[in-house]
């Protein structure tokens, strides 16, 4: 018989935080944050890494505003090292790139951000 574990409730709340910062409404970081732990399972694996799968969903669905208007590749690497505080090695590692290459998606993303008009 296998026992199934249900994520604890830090763990949930990590997840879902980190999806509603990146995320554009509510429905979507709930639904990331469903998918998230309906992938993890019977075994959760990090709160952290389901953080992490969570932002990456949600800045590809439907990311908040401030996200929006940079390129899919930068806007996953901002979201990881914003939201989540992750460090340009441990982006690198999880998106399987070169540390240079998360610094260039880094500033790109972010002089994006800066051409964008405070107020219209």
């Amino acid at each position: 018989m296998t026992v199934v574990r249900e994520p604890d409730e830090s763990a949930i709340a990590r997840v879902y935080g980190a999806a509603v910062a990146a995320a554009a409404d509510a429905e979507t970081a709930e639904d990331a944050t469903l998918r998230v732990f309906a992938v993890a399972g019977a075994s959760p694996a990090d709160p952290e890494a389901l953080a992490a799968a969570a932002v990456r969903l949600v800045v590809r669905a439907a990311p908040r505003p401030a996200f929006a208007p940079m390129a899919p590749a930068d806007r996953e690497a901002v979201a990881l090292a914003r939201l989540l505080r992750w460090r340009e090695d441990r982006i690198a590692a999880l998106l399987d790139i070169e540390v240079a290459e998360v610094r260039r998606r880094l500033a790109r993303g972010l002089r994006v951000t800066r051409a964008e008009p405070v107020c219209a």
